[in-house]
């Protein structure tokens, strides 16, 4: 197993970086973490107060949140399935057509987007966390040297650090640093039968993937065109179905699958990327075998640093 392992590992190098929670950062960052976390949790932060960041990406499940997705989609106040939290700090681009390429920007993105927390006037928000005394204390402490603590910009600044320690590193992380065992001999078949259907030229980069758009359906039309992608930012015909290609990260763990969440089974999801995207007819034995190497990429959710805060009262 040694020799394929080795092999495996030859191959992965060059387009994958292994993720490590960075310890010391979250120590020099306490104060400004533990406020993105009180802030996080709060549905204070929608217009409506009814949403927090949690209600789509819970992170007790794994950064996302296909049941409420699917409710809200039920009403029509969403129409694309929601990505995990975990793991984006180190993405270059977001949003399911990449047309966001700043983190912080993704985050006021998702402060005004109507989708999401529909926020159409900061100040209010800002007004509302002012207000409570609990809170005014953490910001102060968090952001010590500025005369105005509670901002638009100390709230995106302290979610940024909250979110930036999702991460969650894999066996195959240390698999990819030379440990030999952190991997079974059948999740070592799956990565070499990964690799035989050249996914990795796609899904590449430490999260396997965020950090380029492609065409949804290269080889064979994609069946559901409501969403254009990239077209809807753009309006150039060339880049209708256009989206950014997903992390495979903790992937066993976050279906649905897909922008339009039209696949639930992880294996079926790899055929459909096989025949639309390769054109080829991926066997469902080799479409589970890679799914169990895919399975090495999840990694355990970190309890302690998510753990929700006592809600602030006043």
């Amino acid at each position: 197993m040694n020799q394929e392992a080795q092999s495996l590992r030859d191959i992965l190098m060059p387009y994958f970086v292994p993720v490590e929670r960075d310890n010391q950062r979250l120590i020099d960052n306490k104060k400004k973490i533990d406020l993105g976390r009180h802030l996080y949790y709060d549905q204070r932060l929608s217009s409506n107060g009814t949403i927090s960041c949690n209600s789509c990406h819970d992170l007790k499940k794994q950064g996302t949140n296909g049941a409420f997705y699917l409710e809200s989609k039920n009403k029509g106040a969403t129409f694309r399935d929601v990505p995990t939290i975990y793991n984006v700090a180190t993405l270059s681009m977001y949003n399911a057509d990449g047309g966001i390429t700043n983190f912080k920007q993704k985050l006021k993105h998702a402060f005004t987007n109507p989708y999401e927390m529909n926020v159409t006037d900061e100040s209010l928000i800002v007004q509302r966390l002012g207000k409570i005394a609990s809170y005014k204390t953490l910001f102060k402490s968090a952001f010590p040297n500025s005369s105005e603590a509670v901002s638009m910009d100390h709230i995106m600044d302290a979610l940024q650090a909250f979110i930036e320690g999702l991460s969650t590193p894999a066996p195959i992380d240390s698999f990819i640093q030379g440990n030999d065992k952190a991997l079974s001999k059948e999740e070592i078949e799956g990565g070499h039968i990964f690799n035989s259907k050249s996914c990795y030229s796609c899904h590449t980069g430490s999260n396997f993937g965020g950090q380029m758009i492609q065409k949804l359906g290269i080889a064979e039309a994609w069946p559901n065109k409501k969403d254009l992608g990239y077209y809807h930012l753009k309006k150039v015909s060339a880049y209708k179905m256009f989206f950014r290609v997903a992390s495979l990260r903790n992937v066993e763990k976050t279906g649905p699958y897909f922008h339009d969440a039209s696949s639930s089974k992880l294996w079926r999801a790899i055929k459909l990327m096989g025949r639309h995207e390769r054109g080829l007819n991926i066997s469902e034995e080799e479409a589970l075998k890679i799914e169990i190497f895919l399975k090495s990429l999840s990694g355990e959710i970190p309890i302690d640093y998510i753990k929700k805060p006592k809600y602030l009262l006043n």
